[in-house]
């Protein structure tokens, strides 16, 4: 059972407690594994979390500057899968949560229970939408989730894993990774004969190279541009 990362974002300090207290009484009740880690602003909490992203935020709305707004914003530009629960104690800011892609509005003063049946459904989404792929590597087996991975790049017969948080060597060659990705529903490309891209994780398209969505400009063959703009496109209008 992987760890479940959860920062807590609130400049009141009674408030950032009591939601520490209330995730570990969940922790106790449900024996998930947790870490947290406490901000009292958002510069820290976007600091931290674009060199180790956390599985799930706790976030005030109402903060000094940048307030919980600005933050999730900025963190969607380039992260859709870390968990947002704004709370707050007001009702103004639905429309906006939405927009970007909040799991939960809780409203203060927060209800235990509340919070924890918050986790709970986020959890079981998370369980339903992730699919891991266990790989053979030099240190022993390896699970990774398929829809974290960016790219793969080719050593002979062993190739370089580049995944959101993590990067391990894998004890095959391009040419089967690229097949079993394939088969596992991945949308994978060889966009040059040393790298394999995860196509879902491509945010830009160079004549030379792909942006990937941690801002890495993976190699790109010529002759593939035009192959590589069409599957992009096929993939996104599929997705929407």
């Amino acid at each position: 059972m992987d760890t479940l990362r959860i920062a807590i974002c609130d400049d009141e300090q009674i408030e950032r407690e009591l939601l520490e207290k209330y995730i570990h009484e969940w922790q106790a009740r449900q024996s998930h594994p947790v870490t947290t880690a406490s901000f009292p602003g958002g510069a820290d909490l976007l600091h931290m979390h674009n060199r180790h992203p956390f599985d799930l935020i706790l976030l005030d709305i109402q903060m000094q500057e940048p307030d919980g707004m600005w933050v999730a914003k900025k963190i969607r530009e380039s992260d859709h899968d870390t968990g947002i629960f704004f709370i707050t104690g007001y009702e103004d800011y639905l429309a906006e949560g939405y927009e970007v892609e909040a799991f939960r509005y809780l409203l203060k003063p927060l209800k235990k229970e509340k919070l924890w049946d918050s986790i709970d459904q986020f959890l079981l989404r998370r369980k339903k939408s992730q699919r891991f792929w266990t790989l053979e590597t030099p240190e022993g087996q390896k699970r990774v989730a398929l829809e974290e991975i960016l790219y793969l790049e080719s050593f002979g017969h062993t190739c370089q894993l580049y995944a959101k948080s993590d990067s391990f060597i894998v004890k095959k060659g391009i040419s089967d990774m690229e097949q079993q990705l394939q088969a596992l529903g991945l949308a994978a490309f060889r966009c040059h004969r040393s790298y394999l891209i995860n196509i879902a994780q491509v945010t830009g398209i160079g004549r030379e190279y792909a942006v990937m969505t941690d801002g890495q400009k993976v190699p790109l063959s010529r002759k593939l541009y035009h192959p590589l703009n069409q599957a992009f496109i096929r993939y996104f209008r599929k997705s929407f």
